[in-house]
């Protein structure tokens, strides 16, 4: 019998395996398809672009912010603004295009796996393509260059409708491409660097490698400040890190601060977009991780041999988390930054050159703060490569409010770490929710002197590491109007639990109605909504039957479901364009100051500008021309007509608002 059970046993994990590598195999052609579909779309993009380019004009403002960007920014020629004028332009009808066909912008999002095959790592290595990985891409044309929009490491970028892309194959140029040694027009090595004497492979080749791998951004500069990200969602993470290879060219300017030189940052993200564990490298010629290349006195060109890294996730095993890859050009465009990715989890990193920090997880409920009894906060680290370790240390926060600090772990080893906090640390009458900040610094020898990589812990788990809410007492009553709560009140009043019941009958009212956002109750034995409950339209409430855990999930949607849904977020961008009709274009109008007049396909030679009723307020003759600027800041507020006559005598009408 025993032997019978166990052959079933083995045949049926055989068939779950066939079944699970159908999926896979059914999921990759479906993505290879949607791809296939993306790259033409591409084509159909650059062919819009093409046929519309001269029927639309860039709005006056985006051009003068264009001017005005590279003025403060940089030396430019003529040619460099025309360029820049050029991209921006080209960005807009590409907004334009989705904006026209709505639908094309679902080829450009990576379709959810099946359940059977998520939890694994799939295409870590993109040997079976970029199946289960999103990419998007901000050129940043100026106008929306600038310091409002750049942040060094914590410069945001976010996915859109807009902003996704789909990677080419073997061309350099592009926002992303798909580095493949087996398809035209591969190159063995980085372009950039070959044109400059170095030779790093364009694949990572250590162990074997492989054939293919991903490069995001390209190596042209100017015009645009590129910020390109790579995205992978996973359901459930099975792993305690995440390693990874990567290769790095950047640019730099001397003259240019640290704050705006390109970086590449590579994090992990909860399920409530938290940051996990994050590694962020700015190009600094004074970090011996790079290699510099003396290309001129005013530039120099950092690049890094294939390097591994880590990033330690165990603090949400078993729960979702997102992996993101990013890279900037500078703030002011014309110092570009690339890096090649390969070899995405599912290979073990043995010695991060980079190092690693992790905090053991912790979900402490008030701590005893009467006796003051102290309790360990622990951790691993592993040194990154020719450094030392100059000091860990230990921050208490509170809504990123540092409120207390521990300078130096009770215990320490080559790799592992202990504070011994006590709960006087949280203050003298703590509530709320608590986190706790390592700190790790690391002198590194360098050419140009010591350099320090500071590596971070922002949290030790999902959820608060420590909480003082209710200290869970066993019985809650709350009634109206003393205990009516909105969605926008602090968390330590909106999330109530106890260790037995809670009996409601106030009223919830709402908030800002974000998601994720509402008022949670929850006890182990029952909550109970009597009369005179309330949830108002719009508010966010949420009520189910469990202990003191201070997990409090606002719970919209089953665990393991994609918090990026399946649909493309929707966006309002506006397009800057101005359609130029077959007659002529006013830019802008309505219009307070100065005006553009604008003729398509032909030129004029003579304006008039006249009040509603017929009267001349302003008559010009002109050389021939398709383009002129008038100043009507001194017109009263109102309606004024416009007539232009073309070179061969027609007469073309238009109303302006001068406001």
């Amino acid at each position: 019998m025993y032997k019978i059970l166990k052959t079933v046993i083995v045949c049926a994990i055989c068939f779950n395996s066939y079944n699970i590598s159908a999926q896979l195999n059914e999921y990759l052609n479906s993505e290879e398809k949607r791809i296939s579909s993306a790259n033409q779309t591409e084509v159909e993009i650059q062919k819009f672009i093409d046929n519309n380019f001269n029927n639309y004009v860039l709005s006056k403002e985006v051009t003068d912010d264009v001017i005005r960007h590279l003025r403060e920014e940089e030396e430019f020629s003529q040619a460099e603004l025309d360029k820049a004028i050029l991209n921006t332009k080209i960005y807009e009808l590409r907004k334009l295009f989705f904006a026209e066909n709505p639908d094309k912008k679902d080829l450009y999002f990576a379709r959810p796996m099946p359940v059977a095959v998520q939890q694994t790592c799939v295409n870590g290595d993109f040997e079976n393509g970029t199946a289960g990985y999103t990419f998007w891409s901000d050129s940043y044309p100026q106008p929306a260059s600038g310091t409002s929009f750049f942040l060094s490491c914590a410069t945001r970028s976010v996915q859109t409708a807009l902003n996704v892309v789909t990677p080419a194959t073997n061309n350099l140029n592009a926002a992303v491409t798909y580095i493949d040694n087996t398809s035209p027009g591969y190159q063995q090595y980085d372009p950039m660097l070959a044109s400059l004497g170095v030779n790093v492979p364009t694949l990572f080749a250590s162990g074997g490698g492989g054939n293919k791998c991903i490069k995001l951004n390209n190596e042209m500069g100017f015009g645009s400040s590129d910020i390109t990200t790579v995205s992978r969602y996973f359901p459930t993470i099975n792993q305690a890190t995440i390693d990874f290879n990567f290769s790095l060219v950047m640019d730099n300017k001397p003259a240019h601060g640290q704050d705006i030189q390109p970086f590449f940052r590579v994090r992990v993200l909860d399920q409530f977009s938290n940051v996990v564990d994050e590694i962020c490298i700015v190009a600094d010629p004074d970090n011996c991780l790079f290699n510099v290349i003396y290309v001129a006195s005013n530039r120099r060109v950092l690049y890094t041999d294939w390097i591994c890294a880590r990033l330690n996730v165990g603090e949400i095993l078993g729960q979702p988390g997102t992996i993101e890859f990013t890279i900037s050009d500078c703030q002011p465009s014309a110092h570009f930054g690339t890096v090649y990715i390969d070899n995405i989890c599912g290979s073990i990193c043995a010695s991060p050159k980079l190092g690693a920090l992790n905090t053991n997880a912790t979900n402490i409920n008030c701590p005893d703060t009467v006796a003051n009894t102290p309790f360990q906060v622990c951790g691993t680290y592993q040194t990154p490569h020719n450094a030392t370790l100059s000091s860990i240390t230990l921050d208490i926060t509170q809504n990123g409010t540092v409120v207390g600090t521990l300078s130096a772990p009770t215990q320490l080893t080559a790799s592992t770490f202990c504070f011994t906090v006590l709960p006087s640390m949280f203050g003298a009458s703590p509530t709320g929710n608590f986190e706790f900040e390592i700190n790790a610094n690391f002198n590194v020898s360098c050419p140009a002197g010591a350099f320090i990589y500071t590596i971070s812990d922002n949290s030790a788990g999902v959820g608060p590491d420590v909480t003082f809410v209710d200290c869970c007492l066993s019985t809650l009553t709350l009634a109206s109007p003393s205990d009516d709560l909105s969605n926008l009140a602090t968390v330590a009043v909106k999330k109530k639990e106890r260790s037995d019941w809670i009996k409601a009958a106030n009223i919830v009212s709402v908030g800002d109605n974000v998601l994720s956002n509402g008022v949670v109750y929850h006890a182990s034995n029952y909550v109970e909504l009597n009369p005179g409950f309330e949830a108002a339209l719009g508010a966010q409430f949420s009520a189910y039957p469990e202990g003191c855990t201070s997990n409090f999930l606002y719970k919209t949607q089953p665990p393991n479901a994609n918090p990026r849904g399946d649909e493309p977020p929707s966006v309002d961008e506006t397009v800057n364009l101005i359609k130029v009709s077959k007659d002529f274009a006013i830019v802008p109008n309505p219009s307070s100051s100065t005006i553009e007049i604008i003729m398509k396909d032909a030129k004029f030679n003579k304006v008039s500008i006249t009040t509603i009723d017929g009267k001349i307020v302003d008559e010009r003759n002109v050389e021939k021309t398709d383009i002129t600027m008038i100043d009507v800041s001194r017109y009263a507020n109102g309606i004024y007509i416009i007539n232009v006559t073309a070179e061969d005598g027609k007469l073309y009408t238009k109303k302006l608002i001068k406001n």
